[in-house]
């Protein structure tokens, strides 16, 4: 008697990907898809090369095609140990699947929960399994090409981190001028620029020491910057995404925590940047970091970039120090309502400080995400 592996393969793989680490002696692997699913299917097949695959296209609705699926799988492996994994694919291929095998004493049905505990339907045993990061990239068919580890920071980081978060309560409008373009004419070797408004930026790479005079209309500051990071802080509000990693990491579940997270495609292409991410149990925490919002659709093309990335078992968070004010609360309120609607836990450094003995920190949040379920 062989044992034989049969998953039903929709859009997230990784239920059928933990599936069949839970089960290593299966002889042989079955995978029902759709023509839509198909490449979902390869792909978990390719992260098993050593497995026999077997692959069968059906229907995901047209149900008199569902159970002659189902059916002539029931005949030819009717005699064999079988494992189904009921967890993708459709309700009817669920439904229908299970309709033929449930009279079968050999098969046994497995079901995988968003936090990779697979359960056995019939004995209610339970098994959890921890997915690396890496192979939930591929199963997904992107690749993580570049990141910092939040365990790279050093003391002098979090002083400069502190020290710009200081004034830029001062000095908001020429934090503002803070961007690529000047970023990347320093890199490219200039000597120092100049802002709009007067300011003068210098960066001496041999001492990772940033020098700046300050022009603010009229009044001049002058100050440094020197740490080994002192580029990724200084510039695009690095130092509000460190401080958000750093409070995410004080969690007593979070593991890695990952910055500067940079996604490409086969050819090696940006596909797009997560500010942080996080290992929370056997789960991920996807962070967007937004010192101010200046629109809305922002939350939209997160929410998407997670799940090209990661499907829909991860966690997601949107982190602002947004100020409420008659100016932006509309701007503000419709960000807010949109994280809501997309299932995206926000929080707000400025509230949270104003607000700390009633509203959730970053801690709580977390605490109260770790085991609820995503819709599939």
């Amino acid at each position: 008697m062989s044992n034989i592996h049969i998953a039903l393969v929709g859009g997230q793989p990784v239920p059928v990907y933990i599936g069949l680490k839970d089960d290593p002696n299966a002889n042989q692997v079955i995978l029902v898809h759709s023509a839509k699913s198909r490449t979902e299917a390869e792909r978990i097949a390719a992260m098993f090369p050593e497995r026999k695959f077997r692959f069968i296209e059906c229907s995901p609705v047209e149900l008199s095609e569902i159970a002659a699926v189902a059916e002539n799988l029931f005949q030819d492996y009717k005699d064999n140990q079988v494992t189904m994994n009921l967890t993708s694919g459709t309700k009817l291929w669920t439904l229908g699947f299970f309709r033929v095998f449930i009279f079968s004493d050999n098969t046994r049905f497995i079901y995988i929960d968003q936090n990779n505990v697979v359960t056995d339907i019939q004995s209610r045993a339970q098994r959890e399994h921890k997915i690396d990061k890496v192979e939930l990239f591929k199963l997904y068919g992107t690749r993580l090409d570049s990141c910092r580890l939040l365990s790279e920071y050093t003391d002098e980081d979090f002083r400069v981190m502190k020290k710009i978060e200081e004034l830029r309560l001062r000095f908001k409008r020429f934090f503002y001028e803070m961007d690529d373009k000047v970023k990347q004419s320093l890199c490219d070797g200039a000597a120092q620029y100049i802002t709009n408004s007067g300011s003068v930026i210098a960066y001496s790479p041999e001492n990772n020491l940033i020098e700046i005079n300050i022009n603010n209309k009229g009044y001049k500051k002058r100050v440094k910057f020197s740490c080994p990071h002192v580029l990724d802080l200084v510039f695009n509000a690095g130092w509000f995404e460190l401080k958000t990693a750093k409070a995410i990491s004080e969690n007593k579940n979070v593991g890695e925590v990952l910055l500067n997270c940079k996604f490409v495609d086969q050819e090696g292409i940006t596909k797009n940047e997560i500010d942080v991410i996080a290992e929370v149990g056997n789960r991920l925490l996807f962070v967007e970091c937004k010192t101010m919002i200046n629109n809305a659709t922002d939350i939209d093309k997160f929410r998407s970039a997670v799940r090209n990335f990661s499907g829909t078992s991860s966690m997601l968070l949107f982190v602002t120090n947004d100020e409420i004010k008659d100016s932006n609360r509309l701007v503000y309120n419709h960000a807010i309502e949109k994280c809501r609607d997309n299932q995206i836990e926000s929080f707000n450094f400025a509230y949270w400080k104003d607000h700390i003995l009633k509203a959730p920190s970053i801690n709580d949040i977390i605490n109260q995400n770790i085991n609820q379920q995503n819709k599939r």
